[in-house]
């Protein structure tokens, strides 16, 4: 008799359990955290604004389709050796690196057909022109001012960079207080130290 009392028990006991666990919970209140509201607000998280600002402008694509010819010009080979073997030709092209967006696309694009040129396997004046072009990138990412022209030239020196060239680029990185352009020039520094093995 105990035992059936037990077994009874311990059915009574279970189906308690199992309805209780059947319930749902009652829901507790959630409590949606505050989201500040920043005084300074991301100009790129939303780009309607900038967006009707140039509804009336060429997209970059339209652009250069408009422009190709002017631009096949100014990135011919004999166009761009000419501004290569010309120190103060290929000064003036580097000067007019400026800022983020502010920099003339057919001068960018110009400046890297030049590293482009200077690395042509097929062209006999490459060697000399390569040395002549890095020592100008070298030259325009010691002097430029802001972060953004430092790091456009440091890509380009990433492109057509040597050995003899690994000192320089090391310096602009240490001598530069922000540290994106540090990492990145000890990025470029070791990326041609991986391709001169």
């Amino acid at each position: 008799m105990n035992i059936r009392y037990s077994i009874l028990a311990f059915a009574a006991a279970f189906s308690v359990a199992a309805s209780a666990a059947a319930k749902p919970a009652a829901k507790a209140k959630s409590v949606e955290p505050e989201i500040p509201k920043i005084a300074d607000e991301n100009p790129f998280a939303n780009y309607e604004d900038a967006m009707r600002s140039v509804k009336d402008k060429a997209t970059a694509v339209e652009w250069q389709t408009a422009n190709s010819n002017a631009i096949a010009k100014a990135v011919a080979p004999e166009t761009i050796g000419a501004i290569v073997d010309d120190p103060r030709a290929t000064a003036e092209l580097l000067a007019k690196v400026g800022d983020a967006y502010k920099t003339d696309p057919v001068a960018a694009t110009q400046i890297a057909a030049a590293s482009q040129l200077v690395m042509c396997r097929k062209c006999d004046k490459a060697p000399v022109r390569r040395v002549k072009w890095t020592a100008a990138l070298v030259k325009a990412a010691k002097e430029a001012d802001g972060v953004y022209a430092k790091m456009f030239f440091l890509d380009q020196l990433r492109w057509c960079a040597q050995v003899e060239n690994l000192k320089d680029i090391r310096e602009i990185g240490t001598n530069s207080g922000e540290r994106a352009v540090r990492d990145f020039a000890e990025m470029v520094a070791r990326e041609i130290e991986a391709g001169a093995r």
